[in-house]
């Protein structure tokens, strides 16, 4: 038989234990909170400092843009060749209803390519400001994100011969990602560019 005096003792114990934590989670619970909140808001940051850019390939190197300068992207349409034009420019193509520049930077920058014009090439419609011209690209290779306060950009090299020289001045730098050499572009100075501005 249970003695009635030993079992208070023991109710008595586990109801000042069962106090006792109820305290010390109300005293930690702001803490706890707080913490929380920091750690979602970092997080939140960290997810909001990867800015995406769209990635392409040039030639034989991998470029690519910010998604805030690319307005479309697709297959590019059949262009239609204009006289006295620069070699880099193709020609120009209608794309909802606007017709605009096809600009070539793999002729314009001196760029290895292996494949002939003629052959299935994409675009990336760039925009910058009040600027816009078609860019043709080999294909779409995806999208990289990118920080640009923590991610390391390496910085281009012309001992590396790949005939990137004229292009580099455009150069954010090279993002290492999944084994491969990316080619950040900086939007705003190609929006700026004279000498493709003068052709608009």
């Amino acid at each position: 038989m249970v003695n009635t005096s030993q079992q208070q003792v023991s109710n008595g114990e586990e109801d000042s234990l069962q106090a006792l934590l109820a305290s010390i989670d109300l005293e930690t619970a702001p803490s706890l909170k707080r913490d929380m909140d920091f750690l979602k808001e970092r997080a939140t940051l960290n997810i909001r400092k990867k800015k995406p850019y769209i990635s392409f390939m040039l030639g034989k190197n991998e470029m690519a843009l910010s998604i805030q300068s690319v307005q479309e992207i697709g297959y590019l349409p059949t262009v239609t060749p204009l006289p006295n034009l620069p070699p880099w420019i193709r020609g120009i193509v209608q794309i909802r209803g606007e017709i605009l520049s096809v600009v070539d930077f793999v002729v314009l920058f001196g760029l290895n390519d292996e494949r002939g014009f003629g052959l299935k090439r994409s675009y990336i419609l760039f925009k910058q400001q009040d600027f816009k011209f078609c860019l043709v690209v080999n294909r779409i290779t995806g999208v990289v994100n990118f920080d640009e306060q923590r991610d390391h950009l390496g910085v281009y090299s012309s001992a590396q011969a790949d005939n990137l020289t004229q292009l580099s001045f455009f150069f954010k730098g090279i993002l290492a990602v999944d084994n491969r050499n990316v080619c950040i572009l900086d939007s705003e100075k190609l929006g700026n560019a004279t000498m493709i501005r003068k052709w608009q």
